[in-house]
């Protein structure tokens, strides 16, 4: 009967360490990594890893110090003064894996931006953006260091615009409908490539590329654009045994989360700084600095943008 009892015992203590081993393997392949190195969010572009996961972004920035020209009536500007504009984005999004190469995302934002002060809310307006998307990711190749991807997505915006200066401006031309208020829809699909190429255990790559087509933030037009970019990191664990990564990275961008309803193309430049000590989540600050052609000044605008970003993995 003691025998019996002491097989039992050791049979429960093997099984519990066996399943201790399982589940720290797990665990520690919930961070994507390849070649050893562990791979840093970005709130810039999508992960190409298939996996199921939360991510939560936060962010607040402003303008530098911009010469507005107020209100134009015949050749003559009234209301000239200088200000600033300030912006905020929140974006959370969930990912389902459903097999080795395949997840299915969702996600909802909201941007926004307004002015520093009551004379820049006058001439720019209180500008939000609203809504979100779903897709899918597939995975293409996957080896040592090297994973690629492909996403395809559709996006559904909601574009609420209070500007008193078109009001005005409609006014004075003789509108019949003049509005304050305007909210416009914008519906876009999208596909893009996305890939990570895991250097060594200290130093990796991330870029994609992604190309939409669909309804822009001016009525009845439709329209295609692109984002691209790249980023490059360090991760400080495998070898110093500090719990820090950092990246640094370029991208351009058309997509009208960006531009909201202006033209052309914005270049955004990013560094992240991010704790890597856990395996079941990511934390992690990113600065960008990235030109914004606004409507009511003549000259290219740059944005300074903070950022939270928090990943969790299940």
């Amino acid at each position: 009967m003691k025998k019996l009892i002491y097989i039992f015992i050791v049979f429960f203590m093997g099984s519990g360490i066996l399943m201790a081993q399982v589940s720290e393997t797990h665990i520690a392949t919930k961070v994507p990594a390849l070649n050893g190195h562990r791979f840093l969010s970005s709130s810039a572009y999508r992960s190409s890893f298939i996996n199921t996961k939360i991510d939560a972004n936060l962010g607040f920035g402003m303008t530098s110090l911009m010469d507005i020209p107020g209100i134009k009536i015949d050749d003559y500007q009234i209301f000239n003064f200088q200000g600033r504009i300030i912006f905020f984005n929140m974006k959370v999004e969930y990912q389902q894996r459903f097999t080795p190469w395949l997840a299915m995302f969702a996600s909802f934002e909201m941007n926004g931006r307004i002015g520093g002060d009551m004379s820049t809310i006058l001439a720019d307006g209180v500008n939000t953006l609203n809504g979100g998307e779903i897709g899918w990711l597939i995975r293409l190749k996957q080896s040592k260091k090297l994973n690629l991807s492909a996403s395809v997505n559709v996006q559904n915006l909601s574009g609420n615009f209070i500007n008193v200066v078109e009001y005005v401006e409609e006014v004075i031309d003789g509108n019949q409908y003049p509005s304050v208020i305007k909210k416009v829809p914008a519906m876009s699909f999208e596909g893009g490539i996305l890939g990570a190429w895991g250097i060594n255990s200290t130093y990796g790559l991330q870029f994609h590329a992604d190309y939409g087509y669909g309804e822009s933030f001016e009525r009845t037009k439709t329209h295609g654009y692109v984002a691209a970019g790249f980023s490059l990191e360090a991760d400080l664990m495998p070898k110093s045994n500090v719990p820090l990564g950092f990246g640094l990275g370029y991208s351009i961008s058309s997509a009208p989360n960006i531009v909201m309803n202006n033209d052309g193309f914005s270049n955004l430049i990013s560094a992240n700084l991010a704790y890597t000590g856990s395996h079941d989540f990511e934390l992690g600050l990113q600065y960008k600095l990235y030109n914004l052609h606004i409507n009511i000044v003549n000259e290219q605008t740059y944005i300074n943008n903070v950022l939270l970003v928090l990943r969790f993995y299940f």
